[in-house]
Formats: C-alpha cells, structure tokens, sequence
C-alpha cells in the first residue's frame, strides 16, 4: 500500500511539474512574440510617419537611408566640395536646405536623389565622390 502511495505521489509530482513547464513555455513565447510585435509596429509607424512627411530632419533622414547621420552628412559635404572645387557638379545634388542651424531634406526629391544617384553609380568615399 505505501509503494503504490509512494509511486502515485511520484506519477502526480511529474504530472505537475510537466504541465507547469509546458504553461512556463507558453508564457515565454507568448511574452516574445508580443515584444517582436511591439518593435514592428513601432517601426511601421515610424515609416507612415516618414511617408506622410514633406521634409525630413536629419535623423529622420538617415533612419530613412538607413544610414547614420555621418554617413548622410558626408554625402552632403563631398557633393558641397565637388561643387566648389569644380564649380558644377554632375547629377543631382542631395536635396538639403538649411533653417537657422537645422538642415531638412525634401523626402520627394530624396526620392530623385536616390534613382539619380544610384543610376549612375556613384561613389562616396573618404569624402572624395568616385
């Protein structure tokens, strides 16, 4: 009688302790999933945002790019240095204006800039456009 006591108690503590794991799995995935939705519908509301945007900050920018801000602001100071070095520049130029101190890209003409400058491959490196 106390070995089939002994050997119910074991079956049930078993029994528990597999049910608790699977729930604890459960909780698990459930809580992942909700923070990967959580990321996906921040980033998709950043890009309506962007999209219903006109003119874009400089970070705004980037994010857009997917590029940093260096990387965006380089491409503007090589375009910039062309220009004056060679007093015409071939292409479109990134579409940047400056308000006060703060500088602002049309999201339309971003839009050209990209098909214009990918069209004719070209190269920004170490400030020097190839």
């Amino acid at each position: 009688m106390k070995s089939i006591s002994l050997s119910f108690s074991t079956l049930l503590a078993s029994f528990i302790l597999g049910v608790s794991f699977i729930i604890g799995s459960v909780l698990i995935i459930n809580q992942d999933q909700g923070q990967r939705n959580g990321t996906l519908n921040q980033t998709t509301e950043q890009e309506s945002l962007l999209a219903n945007k006109v003119l874009l900050t400089l970070k705004e920018t980037a994010t857009y790019l997917g590029m940093s801000e260096d990387q965006v602001m380089s491409i503007i100071k090589t375009e910039q240095g062309s220009l004056n070095a060679f007093h015409h520049f071939e292409g479109k130029m990134f579409p940047f204006i400056k308000v006060q101190d703060q500088m602002y890209v049309s999201r339309v003409e971003l839009e050209l800039w990209i098909q214009d400058a990918s069209s004719n491959h070209r190269r920004y490196i170490d400030g020097v456009m190839q």
